[in-house]
């Protein structure tokens, strides 16, 4: 009885380790005609891809967002990758690609008499996983001019913006702008010595110090009235 209890021993033994020798030998064999690449690795015959990459072989970058959001007081134009896009004050564009890929342009804006504000050298690259978002902000050397003629008398004609400085801007308004109207005048450059000249049809004058709060995004309403 003793001898057969170790014959028998010793044939589940055998099993165990011929059963052990096979699974690894077909693990292997499973792997040895599988590349994975950008990092993956390969377990039981398919790869395991590490984060940002997808595929049979971790060769597709994964499909992630880039938002640009405008936060100025003017549309935006962007130009991506050759492209064009406008996204609308207090909107935003957003674009899909793979982990990887870039995008890669400028943006501005100006407004309608104002200077051009230029973000160059974007270059943005699709995260691996979720949402990049992208802010752009105008920075605080400029700020964006409103202007409001509450002069029931007078027709506003012209605008001196940093008037005497060395950025000193000139336009005359074509249309002028009467009375009860408000109008965006663009973005110019701030310090804080800023100010506006207004004239109008009737020779009345306005002159505003501006003294801005050197911050983003920042704007100026200057009434006539």
């Amino acid at each position: 009885m003793k001898r057969t209890r170790t014959v028998i021993t010793t044939a589940i033994i055998t099993l165990l380790t011929f059963g052990a020798i096979v699974y690894s030998s077909c693990t292997k064999d499973r792997c040895s005609n599988v590349t994975c690449q950008n990092g993956g690795s390969c377990v039981n015959g398919y790869c395991s891809c590490p984060s940002g990459w997808e595929g049979d072989h971790c060769e597709l970058g994964v499909k992630t967002t880039i938002v640009y959001w405008n936060h100025s007081f003017t549309d935006i134009t962007l130009t991506l990758n050759n492209q064009q896009y406008t996204v609308p004050s207090g909107h935003s564009k957003g674009f899909q690609g793979a982990y990887g890929d870039t995008l890669q342009g400028v943006a501005t804006t100006s407004g309608m008499y104002g200077k051009l504000v230029i973000w160059d050298s974007l270059l943005t690259l699709f995260p691996q996983q979720g949402i990049d978002t992208v802010n752009l902000n105008v920075p605080n050397t400029y700020f964006y001019l409103v202007v409001d003629n509450d002069s029931s008398s007078s027709t506003l004609k012209e605008f001196q913006v940093n008037w005497h400085l060395t950025s000193e801007v000139d336009f005359i308004l074509i249309p002028p702008l009467p009375y009860l109207t408000t109008s965006g005048m663009g973005y110019f450059p701030a310090s804080t010595s800023s100010n506006i000249h207004m004239v109008s049809t009737a020779l009345h004058e306005w002159y505003y110090n501006l003294n801005l709060p050197m911050v983003q995004n920042q704007y100026y309403q200057a009434i006539a009235n």
